[in-house]
């Protein structure tokens, strides 16, 4: 069972990975779990897409942790697409927003993981219609992921329309972004790594531009 999966792995899952069982029917009277080929093929798409996402830039940074992390975080997703998806229920649904809050998982992580996963099923040879459908159910908990991220940024967004982002308030508020600027650039123009690129140039509009946008 685990050398299918690493040849799948191993072989980026194509030709049906080896061990994965193809599903040439689709039979939408059943449940998810069955239409994609239960328990080999589910395990064996974990693998195969996080496979991919340790090369992916979009996501990879989500999934450098050491071998024995990366571990218990695959044993997770498994137990979680398997009840998930209407097999086995080995996993406590009511954990995926709490496991996910402080992440900080944009939509666009979220839209990158659902590329990984179908291709990562297509590549096993999952019917194109139960591929589909299973993207779509995944997409159900895009808000459960997302939220902690959604929260804090639109936390962020009130906070600065209120002139009360906290960073503002550490550097002294606008008479403190004034100071800072007028004492970089007097750094700048002076500085031998970088004062090249200011020659000629109209400093005080730079400068000017540089404290509008701090």
């Amino acid at each position: 069972f685990k050398e299918a999966i690493a040849a799948a792995v191993d072989t980026g899952g194509a030709g049906g990975g080896g061990g994965a069982r193809r599903v040439m029917k689709d039979d939408k009277s059943r449940t998810l779990y069955e239409r994609v080929g239960g328990d080999l093929n589910i395990e064996t798409a974990v693998e195969v897409m996080f496979a991919k996402c340790l090369v992916d830039p979009r996501v990879r940074s989500f999934f450098e942790r050491n071998q024995r992390k990366m571990q218990q975080i695959r044993k997770k997703v498994y137990q979680f697409l398997s009840g998930f998806l209407g097999g086995p229920k080995l996993y406590d649904t009511t954990n995926v927003k709490p496991a996910h809050y402080h992440m900080n998982i944009t939509d666009f992580h979220f839209d990158a993981l659902m590329d990984l996963y179908g291709l990562s099923l297509g590549e096993l040879g999952i019917h194109a219609d139960a591929c589909k459908d299973f993207l779509a159910a995944l997409n159900r908990v895009r808000k459960d992921i997302t939220t902690g991220c959604t929260v804090r940024m639109e936390l962020a967004f009130k906070n600065m329309e209120k002139g009360k982002d906290g960073l503002f308030k550490r550097l002294g508020g606008e008479d403190g972004i004034n100071h800072f600027m007028e004492r970089f650039f007097d750094i700048v123009v002076v500085d031998n790594r970088i004062r090249g690129f200011f020659q000629g140039k109209d400093i005080k509009t730079i400068r000017e531009g540089a404290r509008v946008y701090f």
